[in-house]
């Protein structure tokens, strides 16, 4: 099972400012009772896109929380996010899923962002923060035999993934490099800059945690708190975002809104950890103007996980968009291909048929230099309620993830 988020929030859809509900799921960094932490965590995150909202998908499906949890297991920072329609997201479902498609590339700038800003082991000013930088020590609470990845040059892994309709719009979306250059360089007033300060914010606030925590382990160290109990308990953060309307929006207010939580959060630990402030917090206005500045992140090195993909609607889609939409979105086989990807089926799909389904994962994994796997469950029906099956399911899932890590078993 999936922990508590380690935050909820909102971000705008850069398609039209639709309000889109979020979490993210952090891995236990067990700061108040580790002790020592040699191993350098590269960044590495996963997310889930959950079925078709008019049929009761959200961030909520079985299938989405099981694949999530799995991938948690394996010391991935996990996000899930609603589109257009779904749970508590503004707007409604499209018919063309072009919106669904941009709600989703607002996830990935916010989960980009984000997991970089995790880089950073202490609070530091804008200025002193690099990404791409070399990744600080991340205390684990994960098996020791899970190795972590050696390169410090590389961008981070990340895991698109998605089930059902989820998978369907993940085959379409763009590259994340040309995801990531839509954020590059931003706007005041844009869905985009209130998605990277909302990226820079928490990831902020999760560091600073850490941090307390750290000061509060060498403060026991050195006797002055000798009756502190660790605890273990997630720092879970519930965070609302810009939701007023795109001609009225107010980046500095908002922006000021949200970093003010980060702040009271900080100083409400250190008060109840008996810690002092020493040296000054990043400045509101410095972490503002950072959000907004040109940057460049590595671009990640991407994974694909369909489950249970409509593959009747892969090919409408594909008439459906425009030649604009074309020219950015690469052909989904081609994607799916090229980068190492993992499609789990079952073979009692009442959407696709099993003949369907081996026909289209056998001809991708057959083409030259293709990275495509595929698993077919037994008995399984794309919701995955048959006895048994969803282990099945999580079991395909843990060891494709395994293997990204380069770990065995």
């Amino acid at each position: 099972m999936l922990p508590e988020p380690s935050f909820t929030f909102t971000i705008p859809s850069v398609h039209d400012n639709t309000t889109l509900d979020c979490r993210v799921y952090n891995p236990p960094h067990n700061v108040l009772n580790a002790t020592e932490f040699h191993e350098q965590w590269h960044p590495r995150g996963a997310i889930i896109a959950h079925p078709y909202a008019p049929l009761g998908g959200c961030y909520d499906d079985g299938v989405v929380l099981s694949a999530a949890a799995e991938i948690h297991k394996q010391g991935f920072v996990v996000g899930t996010f609603n589109f257009r329609g779904a749970g508590s997201s503004g707007g409604s479902t499209s018919w063309q899923a072009k919106p669904e498609i941009e709600d989703f590339v607002s996830f990935v700038g916010f989960f980009v962002h984000y997991i970089e800003g995790l880089r950073e082991s202490t609070p530091q000013s804008p200025s002193q923060r690099t990404f791409g930088s070399k990744p600080s020590p991340m205390p684990s609470a994960y098996d020791s035999t899970l190795a972590p990845i050696a390169s410090e040059t590389l961008g981070m892994t990340l895991i698109l993934g998605g089930y059902s309709y989820g998978a369907l719009i993940n085959i379409h979306l763009p590259a994340p490099d040309v995801i990531l250059q839509r954020f590059q360089s931003v706007a005041k007033g844009t869905a985009e800059a209130e998605i990277r300060l909302r990226a820079v914010s928490l990831a902020a606030q999760w560091n600073m945690d850490a941090e307390i925590y750290r000061e509060a382990r060498q403060a026991r160290r050195i006797g002055s708190h000798e009756k502190m109990r660790p605890s273990t308990r997630s720092m879970a953060v519930a965070m609302g975002g810009d939701e007023s309307e795109p001609g009225s929006r107010r980046p500095s207010h908002e922006s000021r809104r949200s970093l003010d939580v980060v702040r009271r959060s900080v100083d409400k630990g250190r008060r109840k950890l008996g810690l002092r402030r020493h040296g000054s917090d990043t400045p509101e206005e410095a972490m503002i103007e950072e959000s907004f500045t040109s940057m460049k992140i590595p671009p990640p090195q991407t994974h694909y996980l369909l489950i249970s993909p409509l593959l009747s609607l892969v090919t409408a889609f594909v008439t459906m968009f425009s030649s604009s939409i074309r020219a950015n979105t690469p052909q989904g086989e081609e994607k799916i291909c090229i980068s190492p990807t993992l499609a789990v089926y079952g073979d009692r799909d009442i959407f696709t048929s099993q003949k369907r389904y081996r026909r289209w994962a056998e001809g991708l994994a057959a083409k030259p230099g293709s990275r495509f796997q595929f698993r077919e469950v037994a008995g399984a029906g794309h919701f995955y309620h048959e006895d048994g099956v969803e282990t099945e399911l999580r079991r395909c899932i843990r060891e494709w993830v395994q293997e990204i890590r380069g770990c065995s078993g």
